[in-house]
């Protein structure tokens, strides 16, 4: 019987239908990105190179890929890799992966700093709960371009030391010899505390804070998808029986740090959150301009308070 001639057409074929057999969400995107990372190819050179015939072990590898898929774990650990706005970033599960509806944070947060350009010439951000660095790595490479002359620094914190390792390797990766000058990244809860080896660092005021906290209720998590709940960090997930507990825990925290001439607080929120945030962020600013901006489902996003 003569063998099976395995070429990139098709095992995207087989491997498509496999997944749908298999009730694995984006059948097509698992099966090509997957091929895409085992070959070193883009999804697009895969059809340049329909024709081709992979070597033995990279079809080894396929294989071994398409059953961990199975597992329900997401493409982005299997691969080591996540594409966020005009970066390619390492993650793994020690971090959450990067969803496209934060690059709505991003934008709302570079609106921002163009009015704070206007008057300053240097821009001091805090952004709470790093990660994999997706957000503050995309607002300074983004904000170079923009406003070139103008200096972002941002402090980063972050309660995960396992989360930093990722988010260094990211900011080394992306930034080279300007890190750690213009991104510093600490292991605390929030904010170091004032008698802490990095207290003195957050001794002046921020124009800028953002966060992308955990804001699924307890009671909500096991309506997750499986690849998530199963998979990504729980802590980077869900924040209590309400949901807004770790919100109202940076809200008091940053209080006494922002600058009170002008500043933003910017955070991704969620619609089943979003109403109980407005009213806990109305109570703590009462005098600040409070906005929700939807996303591209028209879902409540992003709430931005204008000190």
């Amino acid at each position: 019987m003569q063998k099976q001639v395995w070429t990139i057409n098709k095992l995207i074929t087989w491997a498509i239908e496999f997944f749908k057999r298999k009730n694995i969400s984006n059948p097509r995107l698992s099966a090509e990105l997957l091929l895409s990372y085992v070959l070193g190819f883009t999804r697009m050179e895969l059809y340049l190179h329909y024709n081709m015939v992979p070597e033995e072990k990279q079809l080894k590898r396929y294989r071994e890929l398409i059953l961990k898929r199975l597992e329900n774990v997401p493409i982005q650990y299997l691969t080591k890799e996540a594409f966020f706005r005009k970066l390619k970033l390492f993650v793994d599960e020690r971090v959450l992966i990067p969803r496209p509806e934060t690059e709505l944070l991003v934008d709302e947060a570079l609106e921002k700093l163009k009015i704070l350009s206007l008057k300053k010439k240097i821009i001091k951000i805090l952004e709470v709960g790093i990660g994999s660095g997706a957000v503050s790595l995309s607002i300074i490479t983004e904000m170079k371009k923009i406003c070139p002359e103008v200096s972002v620094e941002v402090m980063a914190t972050e309660i995960s030391a396992a989360a930093i390792e990722v988010a260094d390797r990211n900011a080394k990766q992306i930034l080279g010899e300007e890190y750690p000058a213009i991104l510093k990244i600490f292991n605390c809860n929030i904010l170091p505390e004032n008698n802490s080896d990095h207290g003195d660092e957050f001794s002046s005021e921020f124009d800028m804070v953002i966060a992308n906290p955990p804001y699924i209720k307890k009671a909500d998590f096991e309506n997750l998808p499986e690849e998530v709940k199963e998979h990504e960090p729980r802590e980077a997930l869900v924040a209590g029986s309400a949901g807004t507990e770790v919100y109202s825990a940076i809200l008091e925290r940053i209080h006494d740090y922002m600058n009170r001439e002008q500043s933003f607080i910017i955070f991704e929120t969620d619609p089943l959150v979003c109403s109980d945030l407005k009213k806990i962020s109305e109570n703590r600013y009462k005098n600040a301009l409070i906005e929700v901006k939807n996303d591209y489902n028209d879902l409540a996003r992003v709430l931005i308070i204008s000190l």
